[in-house]
């Protein structure tokens, strides 16, 4: 009997290892988040992981264009109220992505590290640009994301 119990446990734990993790619930009363807001999210996640990278200067072009291709979309996802978009944030989503060129640009040129953090910091300063005219909800976070200077 003892065999048996010890088998079906041994089974039982293989069978809840062989899982996959299911995902986090998420709140059935909130709505999904539009297509702009799960960009933004993204974003966000990217540049806060790239952070530590863009302080040691260990960047990688393919780090950038990564960035570049995910967030593409930031010019044409719908917002989550249409009517707040003021007509100013095409042009600061136009700005974002030529700030992660100028980012590239400082990687691919080989600049020093400084230069590399400065490329960085603009594409973050566009974030906060753009959060102080249509949602400042986020921007003590954004903020927290610029990577420190050599000089801090």
């Amino acid at each position: 009997m003892l065999k048996l119990t010890l088998a079906l446990a041994a089974l039982a734990l293989a069978a809840s290892c062989n899982q996959e993790p299911s995902a986090p619930k998420r709140n059935p009363r909130l709505p999904e988040p539009s297509a702009l807001a799960a960009t933004m999210q993204a974003m966000t996640a990217d540049m806060e992981a790239l952070k530590i990278k863009a302080q040691e200067g260990t960047l990688t072009l393919a780090d950038v264009e990564s960035l570049r291709m995910a967030h593409e979309s930031i010019k044409t996802d719908q917002p989550t109220k249409p009517e707040d978009i003021k007509e100013s944030f095409p042009g600061f989503a136009e700005a974002y992505l030529a700030n992660l060129d100028n980012l590239y640009q400082a990687i691919k040129n080989q600049g020093d590290v400084e230069a590399q953090i400065e490329a960085f910091n603009a594409v973050i300063s566009t974030c906060e640009s753009c959060h102080q005219q249509h949602c400042p909800g986020p921007l003590e976070r954004i903020g927290g994301i610029k990577a420190a200077t050599l000089a801090s």
